[in-house]
């Protein structure tokens, strides 16, 4: 194997690495992208309950409103009752009954106070609120359009990569490819590892004297006898 074909596997090498790491940033884009959406969501959601238990509490408000009116009809019939009464046990029960509608109203009315302070208190909160979301929501698709723009470069860029292996690939002989290939699917990574201190950069395994020496004196591209990669010596 000449010194052009260790060069252009070493440069393939570098685009398949590249390519890897490349395709590996896209498929993780997709669920970024998705986790900020539902942020956004969320943001909004806080929104739109707050309005909506503001709504439930007027809702609330004006069924005690209706309560209330009951009350004061059944009060009017009592009244007119009372008028004409004609025993004093009569009189008394339908006077215990006004008293207890009277104390009844009085119980809705502070409920009705309640509500309305409390209606007031959440009413206060909207703006404040609608502000801190709507910038939230602004900085949220802010990062979705940073992430979608770079997923536009990253797949140009992948397109490129490819594009810049096949031109690589046609340079390559047919069975030099195809081992590096072989390789390739057997360690799922680098097929070229670079020895350093007579150690394999692919399995850490120390590397035989004598292929150690021979690969100091030949252009040959040896292979690991422990992992099987292609093993290149930068200073020789």
């Amino acid at each position: 194997m000449d010194s052009t074909t260790v060069k252009n596997l070493l440069k393939l090498q570098e685009i398949d690495l590249e390519i890897q790491s490349t395709t590996e940033k896209l498929q993780s884009l997709p669920t970024k992208i998705e986790n900020l959406e539902k942020s956004k969501e969320e943001e909004t959601y806080k929104l739109e309950n707050l309005k909506h238990r503001v709504k439930e509490l007027e809702f609330a408000k004006k069924e005690k409103e209706l309560d209330i009116q009951d009350l004061q009809e059944r009060i009017k019939k009592v009244e007119k009752a009372l008028e004409k009464v004609k025993t004093n046990e009569e009189y008394k029960n339908l006077l215990r009954e006004k008293a207890r509608a009277e104390e009844s109203i009085m119980e809705i009315e502070d409920e009705i106070i309640n509500l309305m302070e409390e209606i007031e208190n959440l009413k206060n909160q909207i703006p404040q609120l609608e502000i801190e979301i709507n910038r939230k929501v602004q900085e949220i698709d802010y990062q979705i359009n940073q992430l979608q723009e770079e997923e536009k470069n990253l797949q140009q860029r992948l397109e490129q990569l490819k594009s810049n292996r096949e031109e690589l690939v046609k340079n390559l002989k047919p069975q030099d490819y195809q081992q590096y290939e072989n390789i390739k699917k057997r360690v799922k990574s680098k097929v070229i590892a670079i020895v350093q201190d007579s150690t394999c950069s692919g399995c850490y395994m120390i590397i035989p004297p004598k292929i150690f020496s021979e690969l100091l004196k030949t252009d040959k591209m040896l292979t690991c006898p422990n992992c099987g990669r292609y093993l290149y010596y930068e200073n020789r």
